[in-house]
């Protein structure tokens, strides 16, 4: 009877000890499985990020291919412009065809100003006076136009805003300067070194507006995204 009883005890014991073992490989198992899950996760997680950066890159190059572009077809148009002579690209014929003397000088404040050595007075000239104006305000709109391209352009290129400003500056005197000399050789035109502070204000405003509007888009991106 002893006997029969210690090999029970073994055999129960051997059977308790198998159990534990299977229990042991059964555990080993789910956290093997657990651990493979939670790499192959941690393993996906950043591809959207990685994707949406690979995204990104062909657009800025298309951006900047754009800009680069518009770029060089502003400069070509302002040498273009500058190569004509006075009579191609005065506005007074088309003024004095729409418009009669007493109309304009009612409409036009009176006025008196000289500017490279010549004398502006509304009351005896007023078609010179609307020409000059006009004139000085296509310099700003055409030298706005220029700084804002290479500013944005050099901001495609990751460059800080205050050296995209100098740069854009920069280039906006040496295009005036150049635009300047290069009318010195056009029939009836004359260069003025008074233009190229007036090319230089317009790119001054060009810069000034545009990082205005790029800010503000940029907190207006930012304060969508909270709110949504």
């Amino acid at each position: 009877m002893a006997s029969k009883r210690a090999a029970g005890t073994a055999s129960g014991s051997r059977n308790r000890t198998a159990a534990g073992r299977g229990m042991q490989r059964d555990a080993a198992r789910r956290s093997g499985a657990s651990a493979g899950s939670g790499s192959v996760a941690g393993a996906a997680g950043p591809r959207p990020a990685a994707s949406a950066g690979a995204a990104k890159r062909p657009r800025r190059s298309r951006t900047r291919a754009l800009l680069w572009g518009c770029l060089l077809s502003w400069l070509v148009l302002i040498f273009v412009f500058s190569s004509q002579p006075y009579q191609t690209q005065s506005i007074q014929p088309a003024l004095e065809r729409k418009l009669d003397a007493e109309t304009v000088q009612k409409w036009l404040p009176p006025m008196s100003f000289h500017y490279n050595g010549q004398l502006y007075l509304s009351s005896y000239n007023p078609y010179d006076v609307i020409e000059f104006l006009f004139r000085k305000a296509a310099h700003l709109f055409v030298y706005a136009v220029l700084a804002a391209l290479a500013w944005a352009l050099a901001r495609l290129y990751r460059v800080p805003p205050g050296l995209s400003a100098f740069i854009a500056l920069s280039l906006t005197a040496l295009i005036a300067c150049l635009d300047e000399y290069n009318q010195q050789f056009s029939l009836s035109r004359t260069p003025n070194p008074e233009d190229v502070l007036i090319d230089w204000i317009g790119g001054c405003l060009g810069v000034v507006l545009l990082y205005l509007f790029s800010t503000a888009l940029r907190r207006s991106n930012r304060s969508s995204r909270l709110i949504s």
